[in-house]
């Protein structure tokens, strides 16, 4: 639990106080374009740390890297603040295009990083996929997925609205609302993910049920 604890601390401080308080206090002698991009480096070196650390280096790597190196690229090819806040509009409308193609064609994301946190506790990936295609336990990702799609929906129409309504003034606010909003959609996942766990040692249960009975 301490450990979590240290984890939301350290989010909070490099993803949301370092960017702003970065922001602000770089402006006046590098800019507004380059003052966005210096703050979130410290950030972007965590998430590489951790990564690395918990040995993601499957799906879930991939997803944090490419999604990553998109988002950095599309912030240093930006060239000015508002071309740097409007782009990610256009990177958050692409990535959720990606993802409706994905629930098309019924591979959605939370299936894969739960394969992903199975391995890691040391569950095998064969039998993970197995049981985790389960049509009571593969329903539920579809929808965690749908609920990420909805809230990328409803946060890439919130950034644009306010890039259109306050330009980038708009830096302060977007970060502080999408750090907020991302912690929340991030407790919606871990609750779905818990119903999907508790769901699954059933299954399991009930699947190794008639191997434990004795009969005379």
């Amino acid at each position: 639990m301490k450990k979590e604890s240290n984890l939301i601390i350290y989010d909070l401080i490099l993803y949301l106080v370092l960017p702003l308080v970065g922001y602000k206090l770089l402006k006046p002698y590098i800019g507004d374009y380059w003052a966005m991009i210096v703050p979130t480096i410290p950030g972007i070196l965590y998430t590489l740390f951790r990564f690395w650390y918990t040995k993601q280096f499957n799906v879930t790597g991939i997803f944090i890297i490419s999604t990553m190196s998109v988002s950095t690229a599309l912030d240093l090819i930006a060239g000015t603040k508002d071309n740097l806040l409007l782009y990610n509009v256009y990177y958050h409308i692409g990535l959720i295009g990606v993802f409706f193609i994905l629930l098309a064609i019924k591979k959605p994301l939370p299936y894969y990083f739960m394969i992903d946190i199975a391995a890691i506790q040391g569950q095998e990936r064969e039998e993970s996929k197995k049981l985790y295609k389960h049509p009571s336990l593969f329903k539920l990702f579809q929808y965690l997925f749908i609920a990420w799609i909805v809230k990328d929906i409803i946060f890439t129409g919130a950034q644009w609205w306010m890039l259109e309504t306050y330009g980038a003034k708009a830096y302060y606010s977007r970060t502080i609302i999408f750090t907020v909003g991302g912690y929340i959609f991030g407790i919606i996942m871990a609750i779905g993910y818990a119903m999907i766990t508790m769901r699954a040692q059933k299954i399991k249960e009930n699947e190794q049920q008639p191997k434990d009975e004795i009969i005379i």
